[in-house]
């Protein structure tokens, strides 16, 4: 039996209903890895960093999920280098979809009931994901800007609905803008904590990093 087509599964029509002791013989999720590319890289490698948005109250299964990252993959390793990005996946698949299973063998009006008891069986798994939703995340260098565009472009023809790819306004994938944060960085106004940062600020216990963080 194929596979149902995610159309039956795009919308978000009831509750959430997640993976419990209650609901159990849940499939896997066809995505396992939410991180690609240069994970390990700095906070000062990737200073730009665009966005794929969602405008659609929806529902998007886990082999969309994976075949978009898939596909931002092998077209930024193609273009650029695999060392030259880093995608992050912001929406994870915690909703079971069910599926009342139906018999098409000769006889199966004897076996099966219809519509009654229809309470289906765990088939698969989804995202629900709300209007300006963050589905993916890359961050890359200022060099490759047209590479990344056009890797969440392709990445995002593999989701239902509308989504749309802008650019942040901030650092890579810290809380910091672009415009302030060289300023803050070179005043010592920031602590590196790998690929994000910490503003220093004056409060707190006492010690020679917030010391001065008040003074200009």
């Amino acid at each position: 039996m194929g596979r149902r087509p995610a159309r039956c599964y795009r919308f978000c029509k009831n509750k959430p209903y997640p993976k419990s002791r209650y609901c159990r013989g849940v499939p896997d999720a066809k995505i396992r890895n939410f991180d690609i590319g240069r994970r390990k890289a700095g906070v000062e490698d990737f200073p730009l960093t665009y966005h794929c948005v969602s405008r659609e109250l929806e529902q998007i299964t886990a082999e969309a999920l994976e075949a978009a990252r898939i596909q931002c993959n092998k077209y930024m390793v193609k273009k650029a280098n695999k060392e030259s990005f880093h995608m992050r996946i912001r929406c994870h698949p915690f909703h079971v979809n069910r599926i009342n299973k139906m018999l098409s063998c000769a006889g199966a009006d004897r076996l099966q009931t219809g519509m009654r008891q229809s309470y289906g069986k765990p088939y698969g798994v989804s995202a629900r994901v709300r209007i300006g939703q963050i589905l993916l995340s890359l961050r890359t260098k200022d060099a490759f800007a047209p590479v990344a565009m056009e890797a969440l472009r392709r990445a995002r023809m593999k989701f239902p609905g509308r989504q749309v790819v802008v650019k942040s306004k901030f650092w890579g994938f810290t809380d910091v803008v672009r415009e302030e944060y060289e300023e803050l960085r070179d005043a010592g106004k920031l602590e590196i904590r790998g690929q994000h940062v910490k503003r220093i600020t004056p409060k707190g216990k006492i010690s020679m990093v917030n010391l001065m963080a008040d003074r200009e």
